[in-house]
């Protein structure tokens, strides 16, 4: 699914007299692995301030960055996961009205979903009369099909904060009753996907609030997908590929090296002859290193780092590794920020016996909005 057709859904979602969607929803004692409460109703059968709460907190889970915290995914090979891709299905065709298929979805995320807190699971059923498009884009009279489809959000309940309050009846101010508080969802995935505005009942979309907390037990026992790593976790994995290098093997520049990965690193997103990302395995990380100023002799450590985060076969999004904005070099007491187009003019130098950041200055500097013009240059030789 793309950016559009997640908002086109998401924009569904709104409060309306004559919805049809219907919401199941299970709350969980979390330690226990037990059933506390269950509720199963068309959203238009609530109150109205209840009915906006679970469309904000369903809305949340259509939020995020593709590839971050929303991931496309699509099911494995074998027995088990055609079964479990056969149930959603099975709970999608139901419409959400057979108990005996929700309390098989409850099991099985209490069984995966690892957590000693209790927890809200929310289910939606939605038909969808999908209008055609005009090259325009402008929605049409005429309907391409009816798209169903389940969606599911997992809220963490959490005990209120203690905290004074009013007490109208005794006119008083004194503490509050602490309530359990449904938070917004931390995993949700929505099935079938809406890929090309139609079912795709081979692909689910899941969203996780942590891309580094994507809950694989729920992605591979509960789904039957194979894991997708969030670009957060692709570019942590490539950091400590080549951190590892770089630690190693100490006569190397840190920020050369990081420079020179990065420039070859856009040149392969801007070199790319499809629209799909270009992706990277072990080879192709030791080519890039070895363009980016890393010796022979020390590839194999980069090789033997990135096979032990994501396997001999496995590979990282080339666009997803690649920094997007500044490049940033820290210390302890200061970060300096730099644009990726100037980062060749930025060097180290030991100045005085010790290793320093030089960044030519040709224009004025500016501290926290103050303005300091340079009114003289320096003698030539001078640091």
């Amino acid at each position: 699914m793309n950016n559009s057709e997640i908002l086109e859904l998401k924009k569904r979602l709104k409060f309306s007299s004559d919805s049809s969607f219907r919401i199941a929803a299970c709350y969980i004692i979390g330690s226990e692995k037990k059933i506390q409460s269950k509720m199963n109703k068309y959203l238009t059968q609530m109150d109205e301030g209840d009915q906006h709460k679970y469309i904000e907190i369903l809305k949340k889970g259509l939020s995020g960055v593709l590839n971050r915290n929303l991931l496309n995914l699509s099911f494995k090979k074998g027995t088990d996961a055609e079964e479990r891709q056969k149930f959603l299905l099975e709970l999608k065709d139901s419409g959400l009205a057979k108990e005996d298929l929700l309390d098989k979805l409850y099991e099985s995320i209490m069984e995966n979903y690892s957590t000693v807190g209790n927890y809200l699971i929310v289910s939606l059923y939605d038909a969808y009369d999908v209008m055609t498009k005009g090259t325009d884009g402008a929605s049409q009279d005429e309907s391409e099909e009816v798209y169903k489809y389940i969606y599911t959000c997992i809220c963490p309940v959490n005990l209120a904060k203690a905290a004074l309050s009013y007490h109208e009846d005794e006119n008083i101010i004194s503490g509050r009753v602490r309530d359990w508080v449904v938070d917004m969802p931390d995993v949700g995935f929505l099935y079938p996907a809406f890929n090309d505005r139609s079912a795709d009942i081979n692909n689910l979309l899941y969203y996780c609030k942590d891309p580094l907390l994507i809950r694989p037990e729920i992605i591979d026992n509960t789904l039957g997908c194979a894991e997708e790593l969030t670009s957060v976790a692709e570019t942590e994995i490539f950091h400590r590929v080549l951190e590892n290098v770089i630690n190693e093997v100490p006569e190397y520049d840190t920020f050369e090296v990081v420079r020179a990965v990065q420039d070859n690193l856009t040149d392969m997103v801007e070199g790319r002859v499809f629209y799909d990302s270009p992706t990277i395995d072990k080879s192709g990380v030791q080519d890039l290193l070895k363009k980016s100023g890393i010796k022979e002799e020390h590839l194999d450590i980069a090789a033997e780092e990135f096979e032990k985060e994501v396997g001999e076969n496995g590979f990282l999004h080339v666009d997803r590794i690649k920094e997007k904005g500044r490049i940033e070099v820290k210390g302890e007491n200061v970060k300096v920020s730099v644009k990726p187009e100037a980062a060749e003019l930025v060097e180290v130098r030991m100045i005085d016996g010790r290793k320093c950041l030089v960044i030519p200055m040709d224009s004025d500097v500016e501290v926290n909005g103050i303005i300091k013009k340079i009114v003289a240059k320096l003698e030539e030789g001078e640091e």
